[in-house]
This record gives C-alpha cells, sequence and structure tokens, in this order.
C-alpha cells in the first residue's frame, strides 16, 4: 500500500508539471513544491521515507498507521512550507513517533533541489531526518524524475 500511494503522488507530480510551463519564475503562494524525505533513528534503521506533494503557505500532514485492525500510529509528519522572496523554501517541520520522540520541531531554508538534515534528539537516541524539496515544474524536479532518488541514496552511505 505505501509503494502505491508512492506512485501516485509521483504520478501526481508528473501530471502538475507536465500542465504547467516550465519557466524559471520565482516562488509564490501558490507554488507546488515535492518533498523527498527520510527518516532513521540514531543505528541508521529507516522509519520512513515519505514522498509528498503540497504548495507553499498550505501545511502538510502526514500519518503512518501499522498494518492491522488497531491502527496504531507508527509515525506523524506535519510540514509547513513558506516561499521567500528569493526562490528558496522555509520548511518548518513536526514528527512524533510513539515510544521515540513526541513534537519533535525544527526548521529548514532550503533552495529548490537542496537536501539539508536535521537531528532530533530525544532519551536515548536520536532521529535524522533528511529533506530535498523541489518546485514543481523546475529542473530541479527534473533532474529528479530523470535520475530517481539517488540524492538520498547517496546521502545514505555517508
Amino acid at each position: 500500500m505505501p509503494a502505491l500511494i508512492s506512485m501516485l503522488l509521483a504520478a501526481a507530480a508528473l501530471l502538475a508539471a507536465a500542465a504547467s510551463p516550465s519557466s524559471g519564475e520565482k516562488a509564490t503562494s501558490d507554488d507546488r513544491l515535492f518533498f523527498a524525505m527520510q527518516i532513521a533513528d540514531e543505528t541508521g534503521t529507516v522509519i520512513a521515507e515519505p514522498k509528498l506533494l503540497g504548495m507553499s503557505g498550505v501545511p502538510l500532514l502526514m500519518n503512518l498507521f501499522e498494518p492491522g485492525t488497531d491502527s496504531r500510529s507508527r509515525m506523524s509528519l506535519w510540514l509547513q512550507p513558506e516561499a521567500r522572496a528569493d526562490g528558496s523554501f522555509d520548511v518548518a517541520f513536526e514528527i512524533t513517533v510513539p515510544g521515540k520522540l513526541s513534537g519533535g520541531k525544527g526548521q529548514m531554508t532550503l533552495r529548490s533541489g537542496e537536501e539539508k538534515s536535521a537531528s532530533l534528539e530525544y532519551p536515548g537516541g536520536h532521529l535524522e531526518l533528511q529533506l530535498v524539496a523541489f518546485a514543481v515544474p523546475s529542473p530541479e524536479f527534473e533532474l529528479y524524475l530523470q535520475h530517481g532518488i539517488r540524492l538520498l541514496d547517496r546521502a545514505r552511505q555517508t
């Protein structure tokens, strides 16, 4: 099911990119953004690798649940992207992983295609959040689609 959701989000992003003219316009409040993330614990175990499509100025909320009937939450992620006049984006985030971290908050400023990471401490360990944000459409997003998720794979190996 998560693979299907990722494929649907990627397809939606492709359709959105195809429907819009490519230009070097600066970010505005209605710009679409694609987020590729990796969230891992202190041992390097990957908790989630969400791909989300959103808009500048519009908060995103993602909840992952354990499969089965009890619907126990595995992770909650909130993103608040805001466009800046220079074309970059401020992205505030809050993450909860039951049993590890509750309401860990942070903020990053990224340019389209730039990858950044944040470490969120909790008693007994920490979570590493890697985030790449792309304006859709943009040359950086087109490269990401052509080359897949190599940006995050490379970061995992370092």
